[in-house]
């Protein structure tokens, strides 16, 4: 069965876990299994998020970074959270071999593109 986590960054601010739950909400309209870790500051660690869908029966995990380029968090804090060594791209978990496909970062989408000049038009129509 496939599992989704999505992958936050964290932030001493708790507002960081409520985006966590929305995503998760929204995927979980597409998905059966949704979860979402955080790489530091927040729970649940994105270890214990892991641990999270291989309990609720995933054997195949596409992990879904909510970040918007490639760096040091994606290139090598994500697979070390995992579990994962170069370029090896399963673990073992009660006698299983479990696969993880880790997405690309977000990077530009013009659908982004909107929702940022949506922010920016109800910022400005707030204050003026």
């Amino acid at each position: 069965m496939l599992g989704v986590l999505l992958v936050l960054h964290g932030s001493k601010i708790p507002e960081w876990k409520d985006v966590g739950i929305k995503y998760a909400e929204y995927l979980s309209r597409y998905f059966n299994l949704v979860e979402f870790g955080f790489l530091e500051f927040n729970k649940p660690t994105l270890s214990e998020a892991l641990s999270n869908l291989l309990a609720k029966g995933a054997n195949k995990i596409v992990v879904v970074p909510l970040l918007f380029a490639t760096g040091t968090h994606f290139k090598r804090d994500i697979p070390r959270l995992l579990g994962i060594d170069g370029d090896e791209k399963k673990i073992q978990y009660m006698g299983k071999e479990i696969e993880i496909i880790i997405a690309d970062p977000l990077g530009f989408d013009e659908k982004i593109g909107e929702v940022l000049v949506k922010g920016v038009n109800e910022t400005y129509n707030k204050n003026y």
